[in-house]
Order: C-alpha cells, then sequence, then structure tokens
C-alpha cells in the first residue's frame, strides 16, 4: 500500500490471480559409462554427437557410452544428455581416489645445467593423453623471449595440429604468461609453472618435441559401485545430484541386479527420474525373464526394462555388433515427447521405430508366443514386424504392484509433479489463508487444463480428467499452525491400447 501524504495519483501493481506454471522439460537425458576420455565424476551436459565426440572421445571396445549417445542422437537430434563417465575408485565416497591417472610430461628449461621449468598434463585422465605431443619451439615475433607451443595427437601413426600457442612467456606477470593463455582455453593440456629458478629468458622450455606418457583410464578394479557412487562424494549416479532437470537415465550395457536396483532406488528418490534398464547379454527370453522376476527382482515404477539387445553397423569397424539398445530407446522418448508429448509413450509401428538398429540379438522374440510369455513379466519386446521392420512393442513399467503398470502414466505424473513443484514457488511464506488457497488452486487448475488440452489427460472435459482441491477441508487449523499448506490432485492418466479385440462374426442374409 502507498504512503498518502498529499493529494494526487498514486499507481500500484497487483498481483497476477493466476500465477502461470510452466511445464518442465521431459526428455533430458543421462548417461553413465566408460569413456575414452573426459572428465570423470562431473555431469557434464551434451546436445550433439559432435560435441560428445570433442568431450568424450570416440567408440572403444571396452565400453557402451558412445554407442548409447550415438544411438539416442540418431534418434533424436538436439537431445540434451548429461554424460557422466566413470571409473575405479578405492572409495566411491572419497571423489579423491580415483585409479585413473592423467598422462603427463616435465619439460627441462634452457639452462647449462636444465632443470625443471614446465609440467604439461592431459586435460583429463586416460590413456588417450598417451597420445599427445608438445612442441616447443622459438616464439614468432618475440623468439629470444617467448615460445610458442603446439599440441600434436598422433591418430593412426601421424601427428595432427590440435593446438597452437604462441609468444608464451614463463614470466607470470606477463599478459602471454603460459599458465594464463593455456589453462582453460586448451580442450586437450593443462600446464603447471614449475618455478624454474634459471634467470628468464632461459627458464623458458627447451625446444624440442616431447610425448606425454603414464596416462591410465582407471578400469582395473572396476565394480558395480563406481557405478552405483555415492551421496557423499557425488560419484556415479550421485553426480546427478546437481542437475535439477527431470531425467531419463541409462547406464548402458551394465545390467547387474546391484546397479540397475540403485538406478531405480535413486529415480524413485528423486521422484523426478526415469530408468531405461538394458537386459543381460546373451539370454534367452526365460533367462532375462528370471533375471527380471527373481535374479533381480527387478521393481518399480520409476524404470523399464527393454529386450532384446540391438545389432547395429558399428562405425568402429563397419561390421555389425550387438550393443545396449538404451541409448535408442532414450532417443525414442526424446522423439516422441516432443512430437506428441510425454503421455505417450514410445512403441509401437509410429513411435517405437529406432532409427539406427539393422537387427536383434535373438529373433525368438518375434514369435508372438514368446512375447506372451515377457510381456506379463513387464519387459517389453523389441522386435521386428513384417512391413514396419523393427519396433519397441512394449509400454509397461517394472511395476509389479499394477499402481503404475504404464510407461507414459508415470512419466506424466513426473510430469506434472515436477512443473507444478517449481510453478508454485510463490506459495512459500505467503500467508496461510484462503487468499493463497485460491491463488494456487488457480494456477493449477490452468496449467492442468493445458495439460488436458493437449491430450495428457482422458475425460470429456476437464472435470472428468482433473481435481485440484486446496480448500478450509484440507487445510485445518491443526495444518496452518504447523506452516503446512494441504493439496489433493487427482489425475486421469491416458493408457495405452495394448490389445486390439476385434469380434468377427459372419452376417446371414435372409429372406424376404
Amino acid at each position: 500500500m502507498p504512503e498518502f501524504l498529499s493529494p494526487g495519483h498514486y499507481v500500484t501493481e497487483a498481483q497476477p490471480q493466476v500465477v502461470t506454471i510452466t511445464g518442465t522439460a521431459t526428455s533430458t537425458a543421462a548417461l553413465i559409462g566408460i569413456a575414452e576420455k573426459g572428465p570423470i565424476g562431473q555431469a557434464t551436459l551434451i546436445t550433439s554427437w559432435t560435441q560428445f565426440k570433442e568431450t568424450f572421445g570416440g567408440f572403444i571396445a571396452n565400453g557402451w557410452l558412445a554407442y548409447a549417445a550415438y544411438g539416442l542422437f540418431m534418434n533424436k537430434q538436439g537431445a540434451r544428455v548429461y554424460v557422466v563417465r566413470t571409473a575405479h575408485y578405492t572409495d566411491p565416497s572419497d571423489p579423491e581416489t580415483i585409479t585413473a591417472i592423467k598422462a603427463t610430461i616435465t619439460l627441462k628449461d634452457k639452462a647449462t645445467t636444465p632443470v625443471d621449468t614446465l609440467q604439461v598434463d592431459a586435460i583429463n585422465e586416460g590413456t588417450w593423453g598417451n597420445r599427445l605431443k608438445v612442441k616447443i619451439e622459438d616464439a614468432t615475433k618475440d623468439p629470444t623471449n617467448k615460445f610458442k607451443l603446439t599440441v600434436l595427437e598422433t591418430v593412426d601413426g601421424q601427428d595432427i595440429v590440435r593446438e597452437v600457442f604462441d609468444e608464451l612467456s614463463m614470466i607470470d606477470t606477463d599478459p602471454d604468461y603460459v599458465e594464463t593463455r593455456i589453462n582453460g582455453v586448451s580442450k586437450y593440456i593443462t600446464v603447471t609453472d614449475k618455478d624454474s629458478a634459471t634467470t628468464a629468458p632461459n627458464d623458458r622450455p627447451a625446444a624440442g618435441t616431447f610425448s606425454l606418457a603414464n596416462g591410465s583410464d582407471g578400469l582395473v578394479g572396476l565394480v558395480d559401485a563406481d557405478y552405483i557412487g555415492s551421496p557423499a562424494g557425488r560419484t556415479g549416479l550421485y553426480a546427478l545430484d546437481v542437475v535439477q532437470e527431470s531425467l531419463l537415465i541409462a547406464i548402458p550395457g551394465v545390467a547387474t541386479s546391484a546397479v540397475q536396483n540403485a538406478a531405480l532406488d535413486y529415480a524413485a528418490g528423486r521422484k523426478d527420474c526415469f530408468v531405461v534398464l538394458d537386459p543381460p547379454f546373451g539370454n534367452t527370453p526365460d533367462q532375462v525373464k528370471t533375471y527380471v522376476e527373481t535374479t533381480a527382482g527387478l521393481n518399480s515404477s520409476y524404470g523399464a526394462i527393454y529386450y532384446p539387445n540391438v545389432k547395429i553397423m558399428d562405425p568402429l569397424t563397419s561390421k555389425e555388433k550387438v550393443v545396449p539398445p538404451s541409448g535408442f530407446i532414450i532417443g525414442a522418448y526424446a522423439r516422441t515427447d516432443g512430437d506428441k508429448g510425454v503421455w505417450k509413450v514410445a512403441a509401437g509401428i509410429e513411435d517405437g521405430r529406432l532409427v539406427g538398429v539393422i537387427g536383434l540379438e535373438t529373433d525368438l522374440v518375434n514369435d508372438k508366443a514368446v512375447r506372451d510369455v515377457l510381456y506379463p513379466a513387464r519387459i517389453n519386446p523389441i522386435c521386428f514386424l513384417r512391413g514396419y521392420g523393427i519396433r519397441v512393442y512394449g509400454a509397461r513399467t517394472l511395476d509389479s504392484s499394477r499402481e503404475f503398470p504404464y510407461i507414459n502414466e508415470r512419466r506424466t505424473f513426473i510430469y506434472c509433479e515436477k512443473s507444478i513443484y517449481e510453478g508454485t514457488q510463490f506459495a512459500e511464506f505467503e500467508n496461510n489463508e484462503s487468499g493463497l488457497w485460491k491463488r494456487l488452486t488457480r494456477s493449477i487448475t490452468s496449467f492442468l487444463l493445458t495439460v488436458w488440452k493437449q491430450g495428457g489427460l482422458r475425460g470429456e472435459k476437464p472435470q472428468d480428467a482433473f481435481v485440484v482441491k486446496i480448500d478450509e477441508e484440507l487445510n485445518t487449523q491443526e495444518f496452518i499452525d504447523q506452516g503446512i499448506v494441504r493439496g489433493l490432485i487427482g489425475l486421469a492418466t491416458q493408457r495405452p491400447a495394448e490389445f486390439i479385440w476385434f469380434e468377427f462374426q459372419r452376417k446371414v442374409q435372409t429372406e424376404g
């Protein structure tokens, strides 16, 4: 209220009666696994296959991360993916215990009796850094006092120039100081001034070409705990704690009971994530059924598993290769979300296509009798359909209670819960009375009305599709005294048509 001290016009702005709730992103992915290079234990946002290769390297024989990213971007260009590279930790709760090592070289200076002057490290851990070399030459403009450093990478026996830094100085007050010019700029190396006691300019590195060495991927002793990680150390799955978006999570090719149950528990704990699981390699239909129901006991509405693994034309060898399907499937999720919304499951003739997949690990799943065994066990088949090709042909979560049996139902709830949570932050610390309850009701109703109009909720009329109740019946004085606002929100979610039942009968012509 303005302060009225003399006659005149006074202008104020009232709070909006309806605060707009914006729908959150639903198709941001998160992939965890082994990569050729890249930061370890950090959730790094990637938006293209080219960016993935630049940051995390290409296809490697002992890891599935690159294949999953490749499949994801093939099915959804421009997808948003948080990538977490992992390696072995002696203690997952302490990120400093990572066993991967950066390749390195320490350069000597130009003194008569050379001493260490500049340490060069690969920007992150791994044997990839052993391919790097640095070439030291006199600077182009000031060859007496400064030097040029060229970063080379050996690829197929050829040294390829990756970066060139000219006119570098070893004097820390110089604008061209080597640490200032390279660190945080180079995509390949970092440097450390060893503070040589030699007088300038002979403290700069001696000329020559020098190879980095002793890099290690840290894969010896890699165990399930390295993928699962620790909330204290924010390693493994818990590296995703810093990401506030809803996530579609996969740990490609790691089909163990411990890892898959941990991923499901992580998603359920956050309540804004959904996990896409891969089947173990080489499993028959009966074996994968036993794995899901008994060995691993997978049971959660926050995840789904698909069978079998799929075949692609391996970009690394140009030969057929069996790979985990999770990356391709998450790409199909993201594509379908963009085309039709999170309430449409990525399955069937139209939305179940997997771009880049050319075959299946086993063709047994093409037999409907086999699918009749898998599907009641909550295993979503990937099969070949005559006239259409390979398609995802299942829509079920791993929820054995049947409370949330369908993927699109659970993901619709995640979408609505997350959107309403983020869109009603304005209510915190407002006075807990009927005015606030009405504002919340109007905002939530407006949001859900939009979801219903887009086809996200079932019902001929809005009142059939959802209910929003925030009133004095729920918010008794007892709750008001505790600072609590209570609300009831009911959603009539869409369910997929799994079984198409046509009953045919013979039409008999009658005389007369």
